[in-house]
């Protein structure tokens, strides 16, 4: 698969996402704003934040600082997400509200979902109220993070506007792979936090062995791993060095025998067998559920 650092992947709605960002998370005061306007002069043209890192304000500040050297707004896709604690029909709208003012700016790119309720319905009030704003146009797409298979089911039985992205943990080794098949089915993009393992790759000596045969760091085989299975990996770092290696994998391709090394290291176990048809099951009995008490007049909606 030929493509490069300014190529974009297509989204459900007609707009498209850069095929790699800067994550934020853990990034605060100047190392962020910093961070974030070093990546964007170096290439980069997404930048992943939310309300939970506490850093909005910072994240904003460098992308204005960018946007005053020359880069166009319009080229930058910025993401931030409604926080747990936020969720609910009215407390979204004021939350966006609020991101928008701590970001400085007049539209956010793509607006997420942090993590499912443990109550369905107050995920799916969450979800109305987002619609409701991407109708306004202060939020080009929609979507949710950390949703498995069953989640994601749950919320498109009742979803208007579908989601465009699912962000969640993937790394090889850990490849979330029936939530990343479903998002594929439904034309869901997948976006990969934690890609690099939390700095974890560096340390498998199988990565670092294959990575040499191109030249490459195993961070840069494992971001690179990302990219050929289509999935948009943003990793985190306020290290200049590491910012700049981190998108230097756009002149290789991984051979197909070492995708399928890459692909096969998943161990089937805990949460991530979770993630099929047991989930799958737990959603479906607690949409019936729902359903159970909007018939006697409980939980109703707002639309």
């Amino acid at each position: 698969m030929v493509v490069g650092l300014y190529d974009r992947i297509p989204l459900n709605n007609g707009y498209t996402i850069p095929r790699i960002g800067l994550g934020t998370a853990g990034l605060s005061g100047a190392e962020a704003e910093e961070a974030v306007f070093y990546a964007l002069n170096h290439g980069y043209r997404l930048i992943d934040t939310a309300a939970m890192y506490d850093n909005e304000e910072e994240v904003g500040r460098g992308i204005n600082l960018a946007i005053n050297a020359g880069i166009s707004r319009e080229e930058i896709f910025v993401v931030t997400k409604i926080a747990p604690e936020d969720m609910g029909f009215d407390r979204t709208t004021d939350a966006f509200e609020e991101s928008l003012e701590r970001l400085n700016t007049q539209y956010v790119d793509l607006l997420l979902i942090h993590k499912p309720a443990k109550d369905d319905e107050v995920t799916l009030e969450t979800w109305r109220a987002m619609e409701e704003i991407y109708a306004s146009g202060r939020v080009r797409s929609i979507g949710v993070s950390n949703f498995d298979r069953g989640d994601l089911a749950m919320l498109l039985e009742e979803a208007k506007v579908r989601p465009a992205v699912n962000q969640y943990q993937m790394f090889p080794g850990a490849s979330a792979r029936h939530t990343n098949d479903y998002c594929d089915e439904e034309n869901i993009v997948s976006m990969a936090y934690s890609p690099l393992k939390k700095g974890k790759v560096q340390k498998d000596r199988k990565l670092s062995s294959m990575a040499e045969t191109y030249g490459k760091t195993a961070e840069q085989l494992v971001l690179r791993w990302s990219i050929d299975r289509n999935v948009v990996p943003i990793p985190q770092s306020g290290n200049k060095d590491h910012i700049r290696d981190n998108i230097d994998i756009f002149d290789f391709t991984i051979s197909d025998n070492d995708m399928e090394i890459l692909n096969s290291l998943d161990i089937p176990r805990g949460e991530r067998q979770s993630n099929d048809a047991s989930g799958l099951r737990d959603r479906t009995h607690r949409r019936q559920n729902i359903q159970k008490g909007r018939g006697r007049g409980s939980g109703r909606m707002r639309h």
